[in-house]
């Protein structure tokens, strides 16, 4: 207990001066300058051109074509393809409508029957009126990994399996 005739308390220290613990305004500004320097080269680094996301978006809309190609050859009851030129990376059907492409980096490979294929660039899947087509495969790769669109020749049913 202090009486106003007593001597304050000391402090003692261990021979070093007491600091409150923290970091500097200069520490703080060189650790955001390092982590804003990573962040700007970290894209390249990890980016890896197409995402999983658009891989699959593009497997998806290729069978998309398919199946609206089945669908208009029922309906108007005459013979329609969709044409790869893998020259180009692109996909249609006849006489340009719905054209598609696929990025650079992306292999497409297809599989049809023999009288599809103009030469090695050029090919088309065909679907009858009955629903049936040429069918075959189109494999779309990008790295590992790939997805294959399976194309039943009977029925013309179109099926996309992630291999």
């Amino acid at each position: 207990m202090l009486t106003p005739n007593s001597a304050p308390a000391r402090v003692r220290t261990l021979g070093y001066s007491a600091r409150i613990a923290g970091f500097t305004m200069l520490e703080l500004l060189v650790v955001i300058v390092i982590i804003g320097v990573l962040a700007a080269l970290s894209p390249p680094i990890f980016s890896s051109g197409v995402t999983s996301a658009q891989h699959r978006a593009l497997a998806r809309a290729i069978a998309q074509e398919l199946r609206f190609a089945r669908s208009e050859a029922i309906a108007t009851r005459t013979d329609i393809g969709v044409e790869f030129n893998l020259a180009d990376r692109t996909y249609q059907l006849p006489g340009g409508k719905r054209r598609g492409q696929w990025p650079e980096g992306v292999a497409l490979e297809l599989v049809t029957t023999a009288a599809e294929t103009t030469d090695e660039k050029h090919a088309s899947v065909r679907f009858y009126p009955d629903g049936g087509s040429t069918g075959g495969r189109v494999t779309v790769k990008y790295k590992e990994r790939e997805f294959r669109i399976d194309i039943g020749w009977l029925t013309g049913r179109i099926a996309i399996e992630e291999a």
